[in-house]
């Protein structure tokens, strides 16, 4: 459908005079009105007309369409159409080439812009945090399709490694650190950084001194450069433990450490050239955002010399401007970081770089937690393993409730881990990345209605059909494209065995997952075009749906060999469809449920 979407576009580019891409098209809500929609709205103030007459006048404009695609006014949108027969054969072609997966929807590897992400960026010290799933998930997606879709990718992982905590710790461990064990864990590390908390109550003093120790870090200290790598070193190992059972990789690992090598002549020279100013023995740089509204101003260095994490975001976007030469670079980062880095772009605005145009922040929501108790779990925040735990214990309730499993314990185990992960993964990307999202683990964890094991389960349906058809002999080996059989089932040709049925593609079901299924590859660009994983997700679950809908309809085994050689290639373009899909959503895919 990516092909034909692309012949649009053009024609109603030339028609609008003006450069239009697939992603420009929308897919309309009743598949009965057309494949592609473009809505005319903001094209009635320009026209002086009602949107509906605008459609109409640029649908009488469209020329030089093939003659598989019709253009036609829908109220206010223009709408193309494609022929069922067109569709069944490019589409079904494109999806089932190559074994496995195949290729549908992706470009050739590195044949478009450098795109730089910025994601998940943990604090170091400190447990991985429930919140930080949010941009962990959905910057891997992103990285996962922008690969897919043929961006050159660089993906880093921003540490919190740097800043007065480091401080903090350094003053709770000459005061507490005796009672830790040889190798401390990252709850060890919590636990003393709480007891310096609970003691600047008592002595105020204590801050002062955290600040004097970071300061000495800043300045190379030794005791204190090696205090701050074991600090490090302990938060890695966690991190690295969590990423695996999430299944995500980063190209580089860098901490704001990584940049303060950059900072002290970066500093000078915004000092030599005006853009630093002295404020009440601060040194800050008065800012505006991208239409010209004055901020607050970006501290970068503290009355004490101190650097604050600012002038490091500053140093980093420098940095990897001069490493990669990026095209786009993506801040995956919580919505709470909203206004610095409308500081941070207006630094970098002051500095003379028009590359800042090409950096953006895609801001994040806060989890909210239906039960009180989840929420204080530990403390005053809740970690990740805590959610997952949570739905794996309730997705042992859900299988410990069926009949007729018969798996192994390590099978069973398998199943609950890839079900609870899915649950909590495509729950959070399912909804729009920048609003809250309550957390109730008795919705996450269903298995019918818009969830993630409703996909998984779905793709499973799709490989015991398959499955099936070897036993019964009407498959043999992997499902492959066959033109002979479309073409020779679209003339009406009986099938043999005593068994006729009408010629494939004929009906309602068919045609309209067939025509789901070809909209794969545009809404992985309008996922990486406005970098929100609920585009996918939610395009997965109307193939889920289409699905549903020729299952009930459409029998496929026993129908003959054209008919059933034609829906079983539907069968496996959807199983491969949703593979592909829940894989780029860093989904696993169980073999049973």
């Amino acid at each position: 459908m990516e092909r034909f979407a692309r012949v649009a576009a053009e024609a109603l580019g030339r028609a609008l005079e003006m450069p239009l891409t697939a992603a420009d098209l929308e897919t309309p809500p009743d598949p009965t009105m057309g494949d592609f929609g473009y809505p005319c709205f903001k094209l009635a103030k320009q026209f002086r007309k009602g949107p509906p007459q605008v459609a109409a006048e640029i649908a009488s404009k469209v020329v030089g369409l093939p003659a598989e695609i019709s253009v036609r006014a829908v109220g206010p949108y223009v709408n193309f159409i494609v022929r069922p027969d067109a569709i069944a054969s490019a589409l079904l072609s494109d999806i089932l080439a190559g074994s496995g997966l195949g290729t549908y929807g992706s470009l050739p590897p590195k044949t478009r812009g450098k795109w730089v992400l910025e994601y998940s960026s943990p604090n170091v010290a400190k447990p991985f945090n429930i919140y930080h799933l949010r941009t962990t998930i959905l910057g891997a997606v992103l990285d996962r399709i922008g690969r897919f879709r043929g961006f050159d990718v660089v993906s880093i992982n921003h540490l919190g490694d740097w800043g007065t905590q480091y401080g903090k710790l350094a003053i709770a461990f000459r005061e507490y650190g005796q009672d830790l064990p040889s190798e401390p864990s990252i709850d060890d590390l919590v636990s003393i950084y709480v007891k310096f908390h609970k003691a600047v109550e008592a002595n105020p003093a204590l801050e002062d001194e955290a600040r004097q120790a970071f300061l000495k870090l800043e300045q190379g200290d030794a005791a204190m450069t090696a205090l701050w790598k074991k600090c490090v070193d302990i938060s890695l190992r966690e991190f690295d433990r969590l990423y695996a059972r999430l299944g995500v990789k980063f190209d580089h690992i860098w901490g704001e450490s990584h940049y303060t090598q950059f900072l002290a002549p970066m500093i000078a020279d915004l000092k030599k050239r005006g853009i630093l100013v002295e404020s009440e023995g601060a040194w800050v740089v008065p800012v505006t955002d991208r239409d010209g509204k004055e901020l607050p101003p970006c501290i970068l260095e503290k009355s004490d010399g101190a650097t604050i994490y600012a002038t490091r975001d500053v140093a980093a976007a420098k940095y990897r401007q001069e490493k990669f030469a990026f095209d786009r670079m993506s801040y995956i980062v919580g919505g709470e970081q909203r206004l610095h880095f409308q500081q941070v772009f207006g630094v970098l605005r002051k500095m003379g770089f028009e590359w800042e145009s090409k950096c953006e922040h895609v801001p994040t929501g806060l989890y909210r937690f239906k039960d009180a108790k989840m929420s204080t779990r530990k403390g005053n925040f809740v970690t990740l393993e805590d959610v997952l735990e949570l739905a794996r214990d309730r997705v042992k309730e859900i299988l410990a409730a069926r009949e007729g499993m018969n798996l192994s314990a390590s099978e069973m185990e398998a199943m609950v881990e890839a079900i609870g992960v899915c649950a909590v993964f495509f729950h959070d990307l399912h909804s729009d990345p920048a609003r809250d999202l309550e957390f109730d683990v008795e919705r996450v964890v269903d298995f019918e209605g818009e969830t993630g094991p409703y996909l998984q389960y779905a793709h499973t349906r799709c490989v015991s059909i398959l499955r099936k058809a070897r036993e019964s002999g009407e498959l043999s080996g992997d499902v492959v494209f066959n033109a002979q059989l479309l073409a020779g089932a679209a003339e009406g040709s009986a099938s043999d065995g005593g068994v006729e049925g009408p010629a494939p593609f004929q009906k309602a079901e068919e045609i309209a997952l067939l025509k789901t299924l070809g909209q794969f590859p545009l809404h992985l660009e309008r996922t990486l075009t406005f970098a929100k994983a609920s585009q996918l997700a939610h395009y997965l679950i109307d193939v889920t749906k289409a699905f549903g809908s020729f299952y009930r309809e459409c029998h496929v085994l026993g129908q003959g060999p054209a008919v059933t050689g034609s829906r079983l290639m539907l069968v496996e373009a959807t199983r491969r469809i949703l593979a592909q899909g829940l894989g780029l959503l860093g989904i696993p895919l169980p073999e049973r449920m």
